[in-house]
């Protein structure tokens, strides 16, 4: 008898010996590829942080629409992609995405647009009119904001429809 198969120890087994190995040398690769993806995460976060700020521009709305009552407003963003994609963990993604946040006329509440389309606002009366347009990121945080002003000129009242006899 060897010293590792006595009654005072339990009996070597090389089965077990190598599935104990086999668990250690998974285990120490689990901790590595844990430490990779913290690592790349950290990374991620810290391009996010490094990328050059977020920024719209938008057009005044076009003219032969709007003489109809209809703001049809294009824009662009810079440094951003919109996408419909909210919530914490896509906040730190890179490159950085996001969506818009659009309030009419200073009303209380807003619409979130994450089509990247142009905004388009209709049907609307004649007079002064405003559309805010703020840019945040996946966690509704702003980034950037304009704000596009405009007036919604007088229209010739369109026939009465008749009806023929």
């Amino acid at each position: 008898m060897n010293a590792i198969s006595s009654s005072n120890y339990p009996k070597f087994h090389r089965r077990s010996f190598l599935g104990a190995t086999a668990m250690a040398v998974t285990a120490a690769s689990f901790g590595s590829v844990r430490a990779a993806a913290a690592q790349a995460t950290e990374t991620k976060h810290a391009d996010a942080m490094l990328q050059p700020a977020a920024r719209i521009i938008a057009n005044p709305p076009l003219a032969e629409p709007l003489a109809r009552g209809v703001a049809f407003i294009e824009y662009r963003v810079e440094n951003l992609r919109i996408v419909p994609v909210f919530g914490p963990k896509a906040a730190e993604l890179s490159p950085r995405i996001g969506h818009l946040h659009v309030t009419f006329d200073d009303t209380p509440w807003h619409w979130a647009d994450t089509s990247g389309n142009p905004i388009i606002v209709a049907p609307l009366p004649a007079g002064p009119h405003k559309v805010e347009v703020l840019v945040v990121n996946a966690n509704h945080q702003p980034l950037h904001q304009t704000v596009v002003e405009f007036v919604v000129p007088e229209r010739a009242e369109a026939p009465a429809h008749t009806t023929h006899k």
